[in-house]
């Protein structure tokens, strides 16, 4: 917690990490495994949600950590530890 607190851009830290870590098992794997496991008929109803999740979940997981790592680097040019 006091690490949070110190560090100005542990939120955007967070958030580069969660790109990475959170994003593929919270968005688009679900929809693969189900479409493995369930093998719906193609270009049918629940096949092309499953892929515009699928779709929507790569551009969180690649967009999240691209502004993350940008919102860090723009706080991190003026920041002084402990001041």
């Amino acid at each position: 917690m006091l690490i949070g607190i110190r560090i100005l851009f542990f939120g955007s830290l967070l958030g580069f990490l969660g790109g990475f870590a959170f994003a593929p098992t919270s968005y688009f794997l679900p929809c693969i495994i189900w479409l493995k496991l369930k093998k719906p008929r193609k270009y049918g109803l629940s096949w092309t949600i499953n892929w515009i999740c699928i779709v929507i979940g790569v551009l969180i997981m690649t967009l999240s950590p691209i502004g993350a790592l940008r919102n860090i680097i723009v706080l991190a040019k003026n920041y002084k530890f402990f001041s």
